[in-house]
C-alpha cells in the first residue's frame, strides 16, 4: 500500500515539474491534437442547397422545440431528425478536414459517399443521410459498405414535406395557419385555401380577426403571424381588430416559420352599402308614396335555387368558390364559382376531393380504388 502511495506522489511530482518547464501553449497544443485525432465533428449543420437557411435538427421525430439539437451537440453513433419543405439540402461540418468527410444518401451498400459541399436531392418522403469521418481521404468511390477507415458516424433522417414538383430550393408552401375566425360574417376555413370572400352588413365598421399558426402551442414562438401588417402573438390571442370601409376591403394575413417559409392568406371582406328605403315615389302617381314590396332575405341557411342547393351567408349572399362546414350536420361542403353545392370529384388547391351525392365530403374511406384521408384529400 505504501509503495503505491509513493508511486502516485512520484507521478504527481513529475507532472508538476513537466508543467513548470513546458509552456502552457504547448500543453494546449497537445490537448487540441489529441481531441482532433478522435475524428469527431464539432459542428454539423443541415442546410438548404443554397446554404442560405439552416434546417433545424431534433433528437426525436416529433420535431418539437424541446428536442431541438444545437449544431455542436451532435454525438457520433446517434440518429437525428429534421423536416423541410426544400427538395434539396447540403451538409456543412467542422472539426475535421473536409477531405476526410463523406455523406451518404440512403443505407444501400452500394451508395457512394459525396463531399459535404455537394447538393443532395431528397426523396418524396424520408431520406437517411449518413455523415462519416475517416482516418484518411477515402477517395471518390467510397461505398456505404466500406467501413474499414471509418472513425465516426452521424445519421440524420430528413422528412421532405414538399408536395410540389418544383425544384425550387425554398418552397414556401409548407407553412399554414391552423384557423382563421371572424367576429362577423361567414368564413369556412381550410388551411390549403388562401383566398376568401366574406360579406358583412353595413353596420359592421370593425371586424375582429383571429389567425393561429398550424403548430402545437409550445411552438408558437417559432412562427410570425401578421394581420393587416401588424404582428400578433399568443399574448394577443392572435387577434386584431381591423376597421372596414364601405365596399370591398382586402386584408392580408401572413404566417412565416423560422426557416423563412411563408404563406399569405387574403380576405376580401365586403361591407355592404346601406339598403335602399322600403318605400319609394311612384312617378305615375303624382306625389303619392307607394310602398315597395317587402323582400325576405334568407340568411345563414341552405337555399334551393333552380334545383341546386346554395348556402347564404349572414347577409343573404351565396357562398362561392369555398368550403363550408355545416355545424348542424358536422359535414364539409364545397360551393362552386356559381354558388352551387358541388358533388363528385373536384380539384381544389392542387388536391382531389370526393363529394357524395348529398354534397358532403368523403373522409377516411375508399371511393372505388381511391383512398381519401382524414382531410378528404385523395392519397396518391
Amino acid at each position: 500500500m505504501k509503495k503505491n502511495v509513493k508511486k502516485i506522489i512520484a507521478i504527481a511530482l513529475t507532472i508538476s515539474a513537466f508543467s513548470a518547464v513546458v509552456p502552457v501553449t504547448s500543453l494546449d497544443l497537445m490537448t487540441t491534437k489529441a481531441y482532433a485525432s478522435t475524428g469527431d465533428l464539432t459542428s454539423v449543420k443541415l442546410k438548404t442547397s443554397s446554404g442560405s437557411n439552416t434546417i433545424k435538427t431534433y433528437s426525436d421525430d416529433d420535431y418539437k422545440s424541446k428536442h431541438e439539437i444545437d449544431d455542436n451537440d451532435f454525438v457520433s453513433g446517434d440518429t437525428y431528425y429534421a423536416k423541410t419543405s426544400s427538395k434539396k439540402v447540403k451538409i456543412s461540418a467542422d472539426g475535421v478536414n473536409s477531405s476526410l468527410i463523406r455523406v451518404f444518401k440512403g443505407t444501400s451498400s452500394s451508395s457512394k459517399g459525396i463531399k459535404i459541399s455537394s447538393s443532395i436531392d431528397l426523396s418524396s418522403n424520408s431520406t437517411t443521410l449518413t455523415i462519416r469521418t475517416y482516418s484518411e481521404d477515402p477517395g471518390s468511390n467510397i461505398k456505404y459498405s466500406d467501413t474499414s477507415k471509418k472513425v465516426s458516424e452521424y445519421k440524420i433522417k430528413v422528412k421532405c414535406t414538399s408536395s410540389s414538383s418544383s425544384d425550387d430550393d425554398d418552397d414556401n408552401d409548407n407553412v399554414y395557419l391552423k384557423s382563421i375566425s371572424l367576429s362577423d360574417g361567414t368564413l369556412n376555413f381550410s388551411k390549403s385555401t388562401t383566398t376568401y370572400n366574406v360579406n358583412v352588413s353595413d353596420s359592421v365598421k370593425e371586424i375582429k380577426i383571429t389567425a393561429k399558426p398550424d403548430c402545437d402551442s409550445d411552438e408558437y414562438d417559432d412562427y410570425d403571424v401578421k394581420i393587416d401588417g401588424t404582428t400578433v402573438d399568443e399574448d394577443d390571442k392572435f387577434k386584431k381588430s381591423v376597421s372596414l370601409n364601405k365596399g370591398k376591403n382586402e386584408i392580408k394575413i401572413t404566417v412565416e416559420d423560422n426557416e423563412d417559409n411563408k404563406k399569405t392568406y387574403t380576405l376580401n371582406i365586403t361591407r355592404a352599402n346601406s339598403s335602399t328605403n322600403n318605400t319609394n315615389t311612384n312617378a305615375n302617381s303624382g306625389n303619392t308614396n307607394t310602398p315597395m314590396p317587402t323582400i325576405t332575405v334568407k340568411t345563414n341557411q341552405w337555399v334551393l335555387l333552380n334545383g341546386r342547393w346554395q348556402y347564404n351567408d349572414s347577409i343573404g349572399i351565396p357562398l362561392k368558390s369555398q368550403w363550408f362546414f355545416d355545424r348542424n350536420l358536422s359535414k364539409w361542403y364545397h360551393l362552386g364559382s356559381d354558388g352551387n353545392m358541388q358533388t363528385g370529384w373536384i380539384l381544389d388547391g392542387g388536391k382531389y376531393y370526393y363529394l357524395y351525392p348529398d354534397g358532403s365530403m368523403a373522409a377516411n374511406t375508399k371511393i372505388g380504388s381511391y383512398s381519401v384521408g382524414s382531410n378528404g384529400a385523395w392519397i396518391k
